[in-house]
């Protein structure tokens, strides 16, 4: 199994809830295809680079998880078709 990292960016003002459940959300797809999540980093509120989708702020999550290569395109899928994500990055790590 391979490990991955990836990084995504919320909307600012996603209550806690929304949050919570977009991350179990995430989790379920990634054990649904053998993944588990090893590491979580929540960076918070910062402010952006410069303006995505009219936000000037964005909620930082940094994850590291472990799966075969066909998780990447179904975690690509998720990122996309939620809203709540501004943004996201999947790197593999060097071994």
């Amino acid at each position: 199994m391979a490990v991955y990292e990836t990084m995504f960016i919320l909307q600012p003002e996603l209550e806690s809830e929304a949050e919570e459940e977009l991350m179990k959300n995430l989790q379920a797809v990634l054990q649904r295809l053998g993944g588990e999540i090893t590491k979580t980093d929540d960076w918070g509120k910062r402010k952006l680079a410069y303006a995505i989708n009219k936000f000037t702020e964005g909620h930082y999550y940094v994850l590291q998880f472990t799966g075969s290569h066909e998780i990447v395109p179904e975690l690509e899928h998720f990122f996309r078709v939620n809203d709540a994500v501004i943004r996201f990055i999947i790197v593999r790590e060097d071994e």
